[in-house]
């Protein structure tokens, strides 16, 4: 089990935080990267939504391929944390483990750091470590 990379969204699909550990295959446009990753996801959500039987829709928690699997958390506020893993994570439940990132690491040094600005690339330390240190506490370290 391997986790290849983390990416934060902004709802307009702004790359807010890209970060990798062990992805075998590096890409050279790293914009173009994060613009697929996020059409994709963005595809699916709606996919989902139109088969959901609830008014509300519905996103998906994980996406998996025989190459990868991609778990996702969405926030009330729009942000979207992707983290591409392989596929022998499925059964992980990763989107607790993002909920967490979000409410541990997210809002207090990001959220309520006066020097982070909204919107912006994220490059707060406190956070950085965080997010490090938790996907080192996943089951495949």
């Amino acid at each position: 089990m391997a986790v290849y990379c983390f990416y934060l969204f902004d709802r307009s699909g702004r790359l807010l935080c890209y970060r990798e550990w062990c992805r075998a295959r590096r890409t050279h446009a790293g914009e173009d990267d994060a613009k697929s990753m996020f059409g994709l996801l963005f595809a699916l959500r709606n996919f989902c939504s139109k088969l959901s039987p609830s008014p509300l829709g519905g996103s998906p928690k994980y996406y998996i391929t025989e190459t990868y699997a991609l778990h996702h958390h969405e926030t009330p506020t729009g942000l979207r944390f992707l983290l591409l893993t392989s596929p022998d994570f499925g059964g992980v439940d990763i989107s607790r483990h993002l909920r967490d990132l979000y409410a541990d690491a997210y809002v207090p040094y990001v959220v309520k750091n006066p020097l982070s600005v909204r919107g912006e690339v994220i490059r707060v330390p406190a956070f950085l470590g965080r997010l490090d240190a938790y996907v080192r506490s996943l089951p495949c370290f």
